[in-house]
């Protein structure tokens, strides 16, 4: 078979799976199995799996609930309020000050951590109630 044609037939199954409303990460899993059983001559089986672990074996991914662990340390002992209290006077004459501090604030988590999900997580969690409690949509 042509490779064109192998792709658009992957493609096609993907595509059936997905408006069939099999979850993405199964469809990928069975489009690639069924994408090495019929069009390649190696072991589906073993290639999936190993890349499977490798791609959740890895230290980077070991360091994220550390990063959030330490967001909901800041926000439990109230140290997210007192960096927008600090951070606020800084910003006092632009307008949309909390949302600008809030910005400020995963700048330097975002430099601290060096983890986008991290930082995105930890703010999140800080920032959302100090938003709310000021009228923030």
């Amino acid at each position: 078979m042509e490779t064109l044609m192998v792709g658009g037939a992957l493609l096609l199954l993907m595509l059936l799976l997905l408006s069939g409303g099999v979850w993405i990460a199964m469809t990928l899993a069975i489009v690639g199995w069924v994408g090495q059983a019929f069009f390649t001559s190696t072991q589906p089986g073993k290639n999936l799996f190993s890349a499977f672990w490798e791609s959740n074996a890895s230290w980077e991914l070991a360091a994220l609930p550390l990063f959030i662990l330490m967001g909901e340390i800041l926000f439990r002992s109230k140290l997210s309020e007192e960096m927008f209290e600090g951070l606020a006077p800084w910003l006092g004459r632009i307008p949309g000050r909390l949302m600008h501090t809030t910005i400020l604030g995963c700048g330097i988590f975002g430099s601290v951590s060096g983890s986008s999900a991290a930082t995105c997580a930890t703010i999140a969690k800080v920032a959302l109630p100090e938003l709310k409690k000021r009228g923030y949509d």
